[in-house]
């Protein structure tokens, strides 16, 4: 028995095995939809026999629209567009065959049109892909047509077949979209990576440099990535550290930032910064690693030379104060009526120095609020002052004067008030109140002392307080002398963004 023998699907004389053979050939090689319409519509018209036939598919509207045809005038299509016994996305569907029209309960209009295209008899026949209506076959004939189980059959292994090419053709369609978007994606970052006034680069997943952009590849001198090995050009001293993070990151598949020295193709080294994160594909799989390299030489060599420059401006600074202790003490030293002097002289200069080392430690960008008082006030050493409140930064200038002024309370309430007694005690509080401008409210508030009365004269300190706290802090000051001890308030409007 040969090939076509043994596969023969019989109805009477006619054999349904070699043209579905044909058309799964046909539909396996087609490269176009036109192609698989063609291949359909050759088999329906060679298995069942009829003189017309269409495919129709559901838009994207879900409105059954002709695709190809045979033998259809355009009146006759644009009358029927349109018109299906089922809905897109159904999942179940049989064949409809329609012996003759006029026997059916379709309404007049289409019973009259497809009367008037020479039609009596048609079979709807359903089509699938991914277990959904997508579309129908239709078969025209001329006569009155009994449909037979063969007649079915066909219909249905032809469909099945074409639903298999359509989806075929769309996984392919939808793979080449895919590749091409891709594609297009990449030549457009290459593109906008080549002319980035910034190092680009991306590595595979063991760390090898898969691409450099233009300003990077000059950096290093190279253009063919073949055998290149960017961690040779690291610094010796910084080749470990920088290596060992960027493996770190790979293992980890999370983002990393390093710094090193980097041998530039002149043989100068240059400081790069770099800032990677993991690349991933659309599918999740991890694809390597994704960077930039900044070029921060100067602004390393600047913040060095300011360095230098502030420990050189703080050196001085406190040699100018230890001289200035020094023509104090050799000024007084033959008073001993200027002993007094001489101690508070030096006491200020010492709550100054407090006040520049606490802002030297911040590079002179401000300073603790709770650090200046606890410098000025020494309660590490008093436990007689306590010391509360929220966290509050001074500018430089705020700091100083604070310092100052707190250094003159503390002062008159060891000498004068409180303080000078083992019972005295020292409350210095305060707090922000408002908001989104926070006023901040300082109290120094002495008690357990003997009876206080107001000063009949204003001193240094009482003009450090009023004045100058004041100015500096834009602050109303108030100094009030109740028996239990002094009560000094200071109600400041701190600039926008200290806190």
């Amino acid at each position: 028995m040969n090939l076509a023998e043994e596969y023969q699907v019989s109805a009477g004389s006619k054999s349904a095995a070699w043209p579905l053979f044909a058309l799964t050939d046909r539909l396996f090689r087609a490269s176009t939809l036109d192609a698989v319409y063609a291949a359909a519509l050759d088999a329906l018209v060679e298995l069942l026999g009829c003189d017309r036939a269409a495919v129709l598919l559901f838009d994207e509207g879900g409105v059954m629209r002709f695709v190809s045809w045979r033998g259809l005038s355009d009146d006759y299509r644009q009358a029927v567009d349109g018109h299906s016994p089922w809905k897109a996305g159904q999942r179940t569907a049989e064949p409809i065959l329609v012996a003759a029209i006029e026997e059916t309960d379709e309404p007049d209009w289409l019973k009259q049109r497809i009367g008037a295209e020479g039609i009596v008899a048609l079979a709807f026949i359903p089509i699938f892909a991914d277990g959904q209506v997508v579309g129908k076959f239709m078969t025209y004939y001329p006569d009155r047509h009994a449909f037979t189980d063969y007649d079915r059959d066909c219909a249905v292994a032809i469909a099945r077949q074409v639903g298999f090419g359509l989806e075929r053709y769309r996984a392919e369609a939808a793979r080449q979209a895919a590749e091409l978007q891709l594609k297009a994606s990449e030549e457009r970052f290459r593109s906008m990576s080549e002319d980035a006034p910034i190092m680009i680069w991306i590595s595979d997943s063991n760390g090898h440099c898969r691409h450099l952009n233009e300003l990077l590849r000059t950096f290093w001198g190279v253009e063919n990535l073949t055998g290149f090995n960017w961690q040779t050009t690291l610094h010796p001293d910084d080749r470990g550290a920088v290596s060992q993070s960027m493996q770190e990151a790979i293992r980890s598949k999370t983002s990393a930032r390093v710094k090193g020295r980097y041998r530039r193709h002149d043989g100068q080294y240059r400081v790069l910064e770099t800032v990677a994160r993991p690349n991933f594909q659309a599918n999740g799989d991890f694809d390597g690693m994704i960077g930039v390299n900044v070029d921060v030489t100067e602004r390393e060599e600047a913040d060095e030379h300011k360095r230098l420059l502030i420990n050189e401006l703080n050196h001085r600074v406190k040699n100018t104060l230890a001289v200035v202790q020094a023509v104090a003490r050799q000024t007084f030293r033959t008073d001993a009526s200027r002993e007094l002097q001489q101690q508070a002289f030096e006491g200020r200069l010492e709550a100054l120095a407090q006040a520049h080392n606490l802002l030297a430690a911040e590079k002179w960008r401000s300073a603790s609020l709770e650090e200046v008082a606890r410098a000025s006030v020494n309660a590490d050493a008093d436990l007689r002052v306590s010391i509360s409140g929220p966290h509050v930064t001074l500018e430089p200038k705020q700091a100083v004067t604070t310092a100052m002024a707190l250094h003159e309370l503390y002062t008159n309430a060891v000498k004068h008030g409180a303080l000078r007694t083992p019972d005295g005690s020292v409350r210095f509080e305060w707090q922000l109140r408002g908001d989104p401008a926070p006023m901040l409210v300082m109290r120094w508030i002495e008690s357990g002392s003997a009876a206080i009365t107001a000063p009949t004269r204003k001193g240094f300190g009482t003009i450090m307080i009023r004045q100058a706290l004041g100015a500096e802090l834009n602050a109303e000051v108030e100094l009030d002398y109740p028996p239990s001890g002094l009560v000094c308030t200071v109600t400041a409007a701190l600039p926008e963004g200290v806190r």
